[in-house]
């Protein structure tokens, strides 16, 4: 992989420059978190030219697993079920190492051996943790390169899923990960486009994990259903690699997909890189300029207004935003009216599931022969159960997943209000500073609606398959009839109560799981509420603190907020020269 060209390397230099005239300017203003940002995250990762590279997935989709398939060694814990508990940096090194930073910015050194220790769900420890960093001697890591292993982006712990989504604006090149068991799902869908399509598409590869369930023809099959579905998103050819990571660690390389991942990767990274570090650095230094025109914009409002009728405009948003609280609290109200509806839909289904199933059964067990009766019946009346289950859970995972999209829009549709009421009040009213009335919205993005669908799935194979064991140990006495008649008998009397049993065992597990996704989903709205409420007081806060200042000469602050406007408008435009000769240098 080479280092930057010659012609590159000026434009870094120089986009370098702005980015650090950009934080000045951002510490003059009082704007010490986009400071921050600049200084401690943006800067040195183009300095020292590091490539991230994330992957993304939803969580049971092998993401660990995946990565240890592309480091060529089992280097992270992974598992069956939800492993993944924090974000993991893996690096360069000549021998296995690795440290834990932990949330407090303290540094632990950690045995590579006991990762599960720190970044697994089931520690105690990872809750403490900010991110893994793992050294590994492994090809695809040298040249600055980071992979990055995260939590799954429908874990329905939020703090973990959040974790995700604001790492993936860090991200250079992202691999999202897809299930061959079942492609490209509507969640991942939404995920696509309200999380990354809108800012980057462009970073996507799109990898078709656990290839081996999979012949030749369904292979084939998956590839063409993602690219049909894939093309209209992202408005181009989508990347596709399929991949069995189980193959490659178990020694079958040469089939797994991971060679030609593998060699794509390098390629993508010896030509690529140079133009992707740029890109991405210039487009975040656009932002953060968006972000620092919005707050000169409510600064210079301030000031054009007497403070009388500053702090009358401010009273108005603030009481927006009091509406908008009251109307979040409404929400959860319907939240928790729509999950007891749909409860007692589940209970009544499940009743009449049971009557009618108990009364077709003796006419069943009849026309059996008493050995299949004997052999048979339990594993009958399991999949029977199961097949009830699976058909239930397809049903409430829709009405829920209907619920959590409406429940998202009228949030999103109270964010966007809110805003808009603060850009009508404290908007400039000259043309020369833009508003952007949703640089502060909460990103409610996409809920975690597949979690709902995963966890009934996790459900009816696992508690469901063993329920006649633990809930209708009765039916084992079938083995001791002698007879066919009683047998037959037998199985009549017995059959319904452990049918019965066993829907009683499956009701409260069904309910569960609607109070956890109701749980998840008020808990999202509040988080929005208060980020919304926040974001606009930090703001407002700022501008009245500095308008009621002692000794405050307005046309000197005037004129100081004018010159600091001006200073940003040259940076926008050194800004957008720089990426017009980046781009102009890739055609040359």
């Amino acid at each position: 992989m080479s280092a930057l060209t010659a012609e590159h390397r000026s434009i870094k230099d120089d986009l370098l420059a702005v980015l650090r005239d950009l934080a000045k300017l951002a510490d003059d203003t009082g704007m010490h978190s986009l400071v921050n940002e600049l200084l401690v995250q943006r800067i040195p990762k183009l300095d020292e030219e590091r490539f991230v590279l994330v992957v993304l997935g939803e969580f049971n989709h092998g993401k660990s697993t995946f990565v240890n398939a592309l480091l060529g060694a089992p280097v992270l814990p992974a598992g069956i079920t939800p492993t993944t508990a924090t974000i993991n940096h893996l690096v360069y090194a000549d021998k296995p190492c690795a440290k834990a930073v932990l949330t407090d910015e303290s540094v632990r050194a950690v045995d590579p051996r006991s990762l599960s220790e720190w970044v697994t769900i089931e520690s105690n420890k990872s809750e403490k943790v900010r991110y893994v960093e793992v050294g590994w001697p492994a090809e695809i890591l040298k040249e600055r390169v980071t992979l990055v292993d995260t939590p799954g982006v429908n874990d329905i712990n939020e703090a973990r899923a959040e974790i995700t989504y604001n790492y993936i604006p860090r991200a250079d090149a992202v691999l999202f990960l897809l299930d061959a068991a079942q492609v490209l799902k509507q969640s991942e869908r939404a995920f696509l486009e309200q999380r990354i399509l809108r800012r980057s598409k462009d970073k996507l590869l799109f990898i078709v994990g656990k290839a081996d369930l999979l012949s030749p023809e369904e292979k084939a099959e998956a590839l063409k259903y993602c690219r049909d579905n894939l093309t209209p998103l992202l408005e181009a050819e989508p990347v596709l690699f399929t991949v069995s990571a189980k193959q490659a660690l178990a020694g079958q390389v040469a089939q797994s997909g991971i060679p030609e991942l593998r060699d794509y990767l390098t390629r993508y990274l010896s030509s690529e890189r140079g133009r992707v570090l740029l890109d991405n650095a210039s487009a975040d230094g656009q932002r953060l300029s968006s972000y620092l025109r919005q707050n000169l914009g409510i600064k210079r409002r301030s000031l054009e207004l007497s403070l009388e009728e500053l702090e009358a405009r401010i009273a108005r948003v603030q009481k927006e935003l009091t509406g908008k609280q009251q109307t979040m609290r409404q929400i959860q109200s319907r939240i928790t009216a729509e999950s007891e509806a749909i409860k007692a839909k589940i209970r009544m289904d499940l009743e009449e599931f049971v009557a009618a199933f108990c009364a077709a059964l003796p006419e069943e067990i009849e026309r059996a022969e008493a050995a299949d009766v004997r052999k048979y019946l339990q594993l009958f009346l399991q999949d029977t159960l199961k097949a009830w289950a699976e058909q239930e859970g397809e049903r409430v995972a829709t009405q829920l997943e209907r619920v959590a999209e409406e429940i998202i829009q009228i949030t999103n549709e109270n964010v966007q209000q809110a805003m808009a009421t603060l850009a009508a009040e404290l908007g400039p009213a000259d043309t020369r500073v833009e508003l952007q009335v949703d640089t502060l919205k909460y990103d409610v993005g996409i809920f975690a609606l597949g979690a709902l669908g995963t966890g009934i799935f996790l459900f009816v194979n696992t508690f469901v398959g063993g329920l006649l064991t633990l809930a209708a140990p009765i039916i084992a006495v079938l083995v001791h009839g002698r007879l066919s008649g009683q047998i037959k008998a037998q199985a009549k009397e017995q059959a319904p109560e452990a049918v019965r049993n066993a829907a009683a065992a499956i009701l409260p597990r069904f309910q569960q799981i609607v109070d956890d996704f109701a749980g998840r989903l008020s808990d999202f709205v509040t988080a929005a509420g208060q980020a919304l409420h926040r974001g606009i007081s930090e703001m407002l806060d700022r501008a009245l603190a500095e308008r009621r200042a002692q000794g405050l000469d307005v046309a000197v602050r005037e004129r100081e907020l004018l010159a600091q406007t001006d200073a940003l408008q040259a940076l926008d435009e050194r800004l957008t020269q720089v990426r017009q000769r980046l781009w102009t240098s890739l055609t040359e």
